[in-house]
């Protein structure tokens, strides 16, 4: 039977090796975040490109929303006409959550473990897609972060700890917590971009 000092070592040991690793997967996270919070490769390209040779674009279209589930984000909008997929936002526990496959890196697994993080894909097809021979997209993929700020944690239990609300200068109750673009998931839109290609049995054209 473990003892209750070896379970208190355990315990420290565990937290601390979360800490360092969300850390690190803050410090190796994508560049500085833009006005619209994306970044891109350092070479300036969008590593989420799709190019498909010998396909429709219904076609493509329809295996990029097939992908997009495997992933099990949810579908926001779906606009064929202007060559749009967009998803709600999605949370991962990282390393807590062993079924989501966001995470490309154990960096990313403790960070998005040790925050609340979220993610939303947003697709584009190229204009005249439908009439042209090689069907082009840009995948994107948003990180957010959650904040909750003024949490005030009960000494008995955490189920019991609440926040803090505050009013704004008009006397209204602001929002208990906001979201904050913090970059782009490029290696998640690169393994996106890459199924597709792996369906239509052509090479990846964002490597």
């Amino acid at each position: 039977m473990i003892s209750m000092k070896t379970s208190y070592l355990y315990m420290t040991g565990w937290i601390a090796c979360v800490s360092v690793c969300s850390l690190w997967g803050c410090a190796s996270s994508p560049q500085a975040v833009g006005d619209a919070g994306i970044t891109q490769a350092a070479d300036g390209q969008v590593s989420g490109l799709v190019e498909v040779e010998g396909a429709s674009y219904e076609e493509v279209f329809g295996a990029m929303r097939e992908v997009i589930r495997e992933y099990r984000f949810a579908i926001n909008r779906v606009d064929g006409a202007r060559g749009v997929i967009t998803t709600y936002p999605k949370q991962t526990l990282g390393i807590g959550s062993p079924w989501d496959k966001e995470q490309t890196t154990i960096g990313q697994e403790f960070e998005d473990f040790a925050n609340h993080q979220e993610r939303e894909i947003r697709v584009q097809f190229e204009e005249g897609a439908q009439a042209g021979s090689v069907v082009r997209a840009t995948i994107e993929v948003l990180v957010y972060r959650v904040h909750r700020p003024n949490w005030r944690v009960d000494s008995q239990s955490i189920r019991l700890s609440t926040h803090a609300r505050s009013r704004d200068i008009n006397g209204q109750i602001e929002p208990g917590s906001f979201r904050e673009p913090i970059g782009q998931d490029q290696q998640l839109a690169h393994r996106l971009a890459n199924e597709i290609h792996r369906k239509f049995g052509s090479e990846s054209a964002s490597e």
